[in-house]
């Protein structure tokens, strides 16, 4: 547990001294940029835990396994199907450790370029939407985000970019969001689900079409077996059709506290929909993606694989919380900043000793 507090005290300290050394900058949504050179330590602090980390988390030894295959390929042209060979499921992430095999065998490297990428583009997105950024820096590992990326690194690597690519759905861009997403379905082919889901969040929060989104879910979660029926022939020809038989003998759903800490922000938010709107009116986005995040999660209740789906929404929860602590009167807004350190803080002390698998932590320099 030792690694947990420093960890958390590096990142929580160091990003309110960048807070607290920044500056007015009126040209992004929060008016205020924190500074760009203390910010880099409680990043580096993210990688390098991650980075040196040594058979930890469930995942950990299906990477290596992953990465000594990639390996094997004898160009990068096979991985992706030129000449007779059969392109590689999700070819780009396979190239990837295709070229790092060549600076070494070493997997290690791997969990650090990964942990390097995904933390980077989390960081400046961080860096520049959330306010207070020190509390939406916390919220990163308060919400638990942090550990369950050790798992899942290819896709949590994906939603990182996408997490970044956020500026595109604020400012309109479907263009360029549409091409980072068909580069990101290369390294994780569940990535294209959110070029629909595009045009479902650019709108105002609380609208017709999300409340019917959210019936459709509700019916999906009670009506699961029928539901069920319908998913698995669009999962038949996905990166997750091995799940198959998973789903249809039945596994342990998302804990109900977990569902709980997604929904409780959206309940605030819907109460405070106008003070958030006299902030920032493209919060709705931001909503609309907790809102997605928050539905796969119901349905996770019946199987934890639609968690899967949660990774591209829960990340934005990271910009809505903070917000909160604004737009109230100061005291109102000192308390309830106290009240999501404390609450967070307990959700995730509670969850590293049996989730993910993070504990006990080793490092590179104890194998």
């Amino acid at each position: 547990m030792t690694i947990y507090f420093v960890n958390l005290g590096v990142v929580f300290v160091w990003s309110w001294f960048a807070k607290m050394y920044g500056r007015e900058d009126l040209s992004v949504p929060t008016g205020y940029r924190p500074n760009p050179l203390i910010a880099v330590v409680p990043l580096a602090s993210l990688m390098i835990v991650a980075g040196l980390r040594y058979k930890v988390g469930t995942d950990y030894h299906t990477y290596m396994l992953l990465y000594e295959l990639a390996g094997k390929h004898e160009s990068i042209w096979e991985i992706f199907g030129f000449g007779s060979a059969k392109a590689t499921t999700d070819p780009g992430f396979t190239a990837f450790l295709w070229i790092l095999n060549k600076v070494t065998a070493d997997p290690q490297i791997m969990f650090a370029s990964v942990a390097c990428i995904t933390y980077i583009f989390i960081v400046k997105t961080l860096y520049d939407y959330g306010r207070p950024f020190e509390l939406s820096m916390f919220l990163f590992i308060g919400m638990f985000h942090y550990y369950a990326s050790f798992n899942g690194i290819r896709q949590y690597m994906v939603a990182a970019i996408l997490f970044w690519a956020v500026r595109f759905i604020i400012n309109g861009n479907f263009l360029r969001y549409t091409v980072i997403v068909l580069i990101c379905s290369m390294f994780h082919s569940s990535a294209l689900i959110m070029i629909p889901i595009y045009f479902v969040v650019r709108r105002k929060a609380w609208s017709p079409v999300l409340w019917f989104l959210t019936f459709l879910f509700l019916g999906g979660t009670f009506l699961y077996q029928k539901f069920l029926s319908v998913f698995l022939v669009v999962l038949e020809n996905s990166s997750y059709g091995h799940y198959e038989d998973w789903l249809t003998k039945g596994s342990n759903g998302m804990n109900i506290i977990k569902i709980a800490v997604l929904f409780l922000p959206l309940l605030l938010a819907f109460f405070s929909r106008h003070q958030l709107r006299q902030r920032w009116p493209e919060i709705d986005y931001i909503v609309n993606l907790c809102l997605i995040g928050f539905l796969f999660g119901l349905l996770a209740t019946k199987d934890v694989i639609f968690a899967r789906f949660n990774i591209y929404f829960g990340l934005y929860q990271m910009i809505l919380v903070p917000y909160f602590v604004r737009i109230y009167e100061p005291k109102s807004n000192a308390l309830l900043y106290v009240l999501i350190v404390i609450c967070y803080f307990f959700y995730s002390f509670s969850l590293i000793p049996f989730d993910s698998a993070v504990l006990p932590y080793r490092t590179i320099f104890e194998r």
